[in-house]
């Protein structure tokens, strides 16, 4: 009896062991131990910036300057601004012709000492203060005896500008134009000077009607075919020039080779019909090339009793350089007619 209940007690002490056995490791796993560490976790902070951007305009191509055209073989004569020939010459139909930059040409009707009557400023010669900026010269129209028209110069005229004649006309800004005056001539811009000669001897780029009639183009002391001069535009508004031993019909075509559109008749007959071009010394004073003509080279440095027309390099700001170059209005010139 004995042993039966210590058999008993023995089996439930072994089954109250094996149950602690078993209950421990979860007992275990719900408290943690006091040498368990405890990890915290903080993100940390991020900050973007967006990178700065910035925008530059394009800057727009600087146009190339105007060039001669027409049917020409032209090649640089004279000066040049920088690097930029403003003269060039050449032969068309039998003729000499010549090329000025529409944008930095700039003429000057200049009277001479005794046709028209004067006094004029400047004294029929280039002015000695306007001669570093001198880039040719030539032959004015006819004596005021032998046509009708007018003249403004140094703020005055000489016999009133009449409509449908044609004209040299220059404006305050230096730009110019040859045209029929009424028609061509820009009435919304201010008037430095005006020459006025005959009839348009090229319109629309073709020889006008009158251009086949040799007696409408001055009295010859040599035929048909005597020295002739005219001056025109091209489309890009370049100043053009052209002379020889020509018809007026034949002149006409060496100007419409040279990329005329509109061109009036100079001076004729070998005594006053020229063309030069000058170079400038250190010291500002300029120096006559005799380019045509057989009139000398230094031909309006110096009083002449004819009026001409001097070319100077005219006042201008050119698109990418950092200066001004050229000279601007002639003291004196008229601001409107």
């Amino acid at each position: 009896m004995y042993l039966r209940r210590a058999a008993i007690t023995l089996a439930l002490l072994a089954t109250v062991a094996t149950v602690a056995m078993v209950a421990s490791p979860a007992a275990a796993a719900r408290k943690p131990s006091a040498t368990t560490a405890t990890t915290s976790t903080t993100a940390a902070p991020t900050t973007t910036t967006a990178a700065a951007t910035t925008t530059t305009a394009p800057v727009p191509p600087v146009p190339a300057p105007p060039g001669p055209g027409g049917s020409v073989s032209w090649a640089p004569s004279g000066r040049s601004v920088l690097g930029r020939p403003l003269l060039y010459t050449g032969t068309a139909n039998g003729a000499f012709v010549a090329w000025m930059d529409p944008q930095l040409a700039r003429p000057v009707v200049v009277p001479g000492t005794a046709d028209p009557g004067g006094p004029w400023p400047w004294g029929g010669q280039v002015a000695p203060e306007s001669q570093p900026f001198l880039l040719a010269s030539f032959n004015g129209g006819f004596k005021w005896n032998d046509f009708s028209g007018g003249i403004i110069a140094f703020g005055r005229g000489f016999r009133d500008v009449l409509p449908g004649v044609a004209s040299l006309v220059v404006y305050g800004d230096g730009t110019f134009t040859v045209g029929e005056w009424g028609r061509d001539n820009d009435p919304s811009k201010q008037v430095a000077a005006v020459r006025q000669n005959l009839q348009l001897l090229v319109d629309g780029g073709q020889p006008t009607p009158a251009a086949g009639n040799v007696g409408a183009w001055g009295g010859s002391v040599a035929g048909p075919a005597t020295m002739r001069s005219a001056v025109g535009v091209d489309g890009n508004g370049a100043l053009l020039w052209a002379g020889g031993r020509r018809t007026p019909v034949d002149l006409a075509n060496a100007m419409i080779a040279a990329g005329a559109v509109r061109a009036m008749e100079m001076d004729i007959n070998p005594d006053w019909v020229h063309f030069n071009s000058y170079d400038v010394a250190g010291d500002g004073s300029a120096h006559g090339n005799g380019l045509f003509g057989a009139t000398g080279a230094d031909r309006f440095l110096h009083p002449d009793g004819r009026d001409f027309v001097a070319v100077m390099v005219r006042g201008t700001v050119i698109p990418g350089a950092t200066a001004k170059v050229g000279a601007g209005p002639v003291k004196g010139e008229a601001q409107g007619a």
